[in-house]
């Protein structure tokens, strides 16, 4: 995993996404072509390490893997310059769809992309996802424990393109600037906190959740009621902010 050093963090966490957000050591930055440079990392996290106080189903509930799939990042940045004040967008358009895993720390999943050397006052990202050669833009897996602690597998899939998230980072004081240039490079690390879509699904729900073969699916064809719960919660946690200082 890439090493997370030299900024103050304070994290945000909504109902389901965190985010924290660091700097590359110098020893391990990538070369550059005199640009900025931002990196996105993902993990799939749990409810009892970033949030101790969530509810979700107690502990009969375990997700042990999933990913998402992303067509491409968009970012409005607005700050200042040798030049002045600016306002820019900027596309990121990868070579093929790109598939980032949540079971572990990856660090081949971990990319940076290139954007203006400056200091920025907000950063807005937009992460655009998409189904993708017959897989779901979000899948997740995992066991539930009925009464009689006896497990059942589910996956969860959600198809289509209409849940985006966005993450806006921007100085914790409104006049203040964090910088962003070859020797700074923030890390945003992005923890999908999964246990908490779950948390408006009952265990009653769960225990007549129709399966097949063994495994509980939820998506738009199988298990509805308990699928637009989950959609409901994800797009309820999709906007998210973060202030550095």
């Amino acid at each position: 995993m890439l090493n997370v050093k030299k900024y103050c963090i304070k994290t945000a966490l909504l109902a389901g996404l965190g985010i924290m957000v660091g700097c590359q050591d110098e020893a391990s930055m990538i070369p550059g072509t005199g640009e900025g440079r931002m990196g996105l990392a993902f993990v799939l996290g749990s409810a009892s390490s970033s949030q101790p106080n969530a509810r979700s189903l107690n502990t009969d509930l375990e997700i042990t893997e999933g990913f998402i799939q992303i067509r491409e990042l968009e970012l409005e940045m607005e700050g200042r310059d040798e030049n002045g004040e600016f306002e820019k967008e900027h596309e990121v358009e990868f070579d093929e769809i790109l598939k980032v895993t949540f079971d572990q720390f990856d660090e081949s999943r971990d990319f940076f992309f290139n954007i203006p050397e400056g200091e920025y006052e907000e950063i807005e990202l937009e992460l655009d996802l998409i189904d993708y050669r017959s897989e779901p833009s979000i899948y997740l897996e995992g066991t539930y424990a009925n009464n009689e602690g006896n497990p059942y597998q589910f996956v969860f899939e959600y198809y289509g393109d209409e849940i985006d998230f966005e993450v806006e980072i921007e100085a914790e004081n409104d006049d203040d600037y964090f910088r962003i240039d070859r020797v700074n490079n923030p890390l945003v690390l992005l923890e999908l906190n999964s246990h908490l879509w779950f948390s408006n699904i009952s265990k009653s729900e769960f225990e007549e959740a129709e399966s097949e073969e063994g495994i509980i699916r939820i998506s738009n064809n199988s298990n509805r009621a308990m699928f637009s719960k989950i959609v409901s919660r994800i797009e309820a946690s999709s906007e998210i902010e973060v202030e550095l200082r």
